[in-house]
């Protein structure tokens, strides 16, 4: 499992709490990327250019993950798109002065000011 460790040092106590009330909602919550290679992050967008991804990806550069600033989270066997538990937890995310949007809602994320 990829570790919450590979964030931004600032970022890792707000996202080790998420994680902890993910997984009091359900044990079976993991987190499925952290920190991405800009090949990595290619790879990902041209999967979903390609449409063989229903999760968006941002062009290599341009992604909070090769920066620490976002993880990824979800539950096995379960459709992130119809997940209510993780809309609730990107609302608590949200609430914490996060950036969550349904249309990605495995994505996690903080701005860069």
């Amino acid at each position: 499992m990829p570790s919450l460790r590979q964030l931004h040092f600032a970022l890792q106590p707000f996202a080790q709490e998420l994680f902890r009330v993910a997984r009091s909602l359900d044990p079976s919550f993991r987190v499925t990327s952290v920190r991405r290679s800009y090949q990595e992050q290619a790879r990902l967008y041209a999967a979903y250019v390609a449409g063989k991804s229903e999760l968006p990806a941002a062009p290599p550069g341009r992604s909070f993950h090769e920066i620490g600033l976002a993880f990824d989270m979800a539950r096995p066997g379960t459709r992130p798109h119809n997940d209510e538990e993780l809309a609730a937890l990107g609302a608590l995310w949200q609430s914490w002065g996060g950036l969550w949007r349904a249309s990605d809602p495995v994505h996690f994320s903080v701005e860069v000011r």
